[in-house]
């Protein structure tokens, strides 16, 4: 049987139990009312179109209040490295820029390959509306949205806790279904009083969010093959700041690295006042090529961010560097260079390709080799001057140019396995070089 299109699904936080009335189609809140510390920032809210993928919500029958109980599953889901991860998809639109169009995924991860932890109980008496009754510890909720220009990661859960001021409302449409247990009506209230019964179909929705996150890309990344990585966040500001990372390889599509937690290709990590995140891979040094890729970290407010990579032979450590994250993508990029100096860079684009040209001059500014080559939309490469271009031993410089913005960065390797990295390259898009 059909749901009618007035029955609505929605979720509150632990915080905020309570049925909230806006509007004929309202929607419920997945977090608090904004607090007074965000509200200077700008607030963006979105239409989510209709999901790709079912949100289903199966009875468990009513608790000892005789209100309706739910095990709850955010989408389809897929099982990697002992961890769980389930997505709702489709499009977006709004009236914000930078977010009037493009799509979503409200993507939730937690650990284990088991049936859903997330469960739920119906607020009142007849109400299709229910709130999270039990919400583990290592679950992340993350709404991403994509435009032309970039992906936003929105937090809404880590460590347990709803997001202050990130807000979603779903609603199920004229498709959704009942099966299993017979209910005289298929409805979400119908549906939690009759343990074996289920409904499921498409959603569409809204969501809004306080736009104070900040880009960090990391230009580089790489484990096994004697390497690791680490990632490095420290919130230094006076309130909680959220990180969510995603994490690509060389085509673009999502890279799964391992950590402590488990093997991911993203990874949300919470940060109150003062603390830090210094988290180093765990990959098998003894692979025989070393797995390279990249990053985009977003956060709900400013910290440091930086990554480290360090080289093992027969497990002890040999040689590191660190490198700042770049928190703006341009188009010009000059960098000291010899024949092993290892340079990498990234397409932050989701949507568009990029030509780069990279050109090696000598110590005398003469131009001695070029090359260029087209990089896909999230797209990464590494590279080392000298043999990339068949050159011998030389010293000089290496400019980098793209067609629209990309990330990089430059290590100093004269004297590996000790290696270090070297100043930021980043020009401004107006600079004039010596080589165009």
């Amino acid at each position: 049987m059909n749901l009618s299109i007035g029955n609505r699904i929605c979720a509150l936080s632990a915080e905020g139990r309570r049925e909230k009335s806006m509007s004929q189609n309202a929607m419920c809140l997945l977090a608090l009312l904004l607090t007074p510390l965000m509200a200077q920032a700008e607030p963006v809210t979105v239409n989510l179109g209709q999901s790709t993928q079912n949100f289903t919500m199966a009875g468990s029958g009513a608790n000892a209040s005789g209100l309706g109980q739910y095990v709850i599953t955010m989408g389809a889901c897929s099982v990697s490295a002992g961890n769980t991860t389930c997505t709702l998809s489709g499009s977006f639109t709004g009236a914000t820029p930078g977010f009037t169009d493009g799509t979503y995924s409200l993507v939730t991860t937690y650990l284990g390959t088991g049936a859903t932890p997330f469960l739920g109980v119906e607020q009142a008496a007849g109400s299709n509306y229910f709130s999270f009754s039990s919400v583990p510890q290592t679950a992340t909720m993350t709404l991403n949205l994509t435009t032309s220009t970039g992906t936003v990661a929105v937090p809404i859960l880590a460590s347990g806790q709803f997001a202050t001021g990130a807000t979603f409302g779903l609603v199920y449409n004229a498709s959704a279904i009942c099966s299993g247990t017979a209910v005289s009506t298929c409805a979400v209230a119908q549906v939690g009083l009759a343990a074996g019964s289920s409904i499921t179909g498409p959603v569409t929705g809204s969501a809004s969010f306080i736009q104070t996150s900040q880009s960090y890309y990391f230009p580089h990344l790489t484990f096994g093959g004697g390497y690791q990585t680490t990632f490095t966040y420290v919130n230094y500001s006076p309130q909680t700041v959220t990180c969510v990372t995603n994490f690509y390889n060389d085509s673009g599509t999502p890279l799964s690295i391992p950590f402590s937690e488990g093997t991911n290709s993203s990874r949300t990590d919470k940060l109150p006042p003062g603390q830090i995140v210094h988290d180093q891979s765990v990959a098998d040094l003894n692979i025989p090529v070393a797995i390279e890729g990249w990053a985009q970290g977003t956060c709900s407010g400013p910290v440091q961010a930086s990554a480290l990579f360090r080289y093992f032979r027969s497990g002890v450590a040999q040689g590191e560097a660190g490198v700042n994250a770049e928190t703006a993508p341009t188009t010009k990029f000059v960098t000291f260079a010899q024949t092993n100096t290892g340079v990498a860079y990234a397409n932050p684009s989701p949507t568009d390709s990029t030509t780069i040209t990279m050109t090696v001059l000598g110590a005398g500014g003469a131009r001695i080799g070029s090359t260029s080559k087209t990089l896909g939309p999230l797209g990464h490469g590494a590279l080392n001057p000298g043999p990339l271009l068949g050159l011998g031993s030389f010293a000089g410089l290496v400019e980098i140019t793209s067609t629209s913005p990309i990330v990089s960065l430059s290590i100093n390797a004269e004297a590996f396995p000790v290696f270090s990295s070297l100043p930021p390259g980043d020009l401004a898009a107006a600079t004039t070089l010596v080589s165009p």
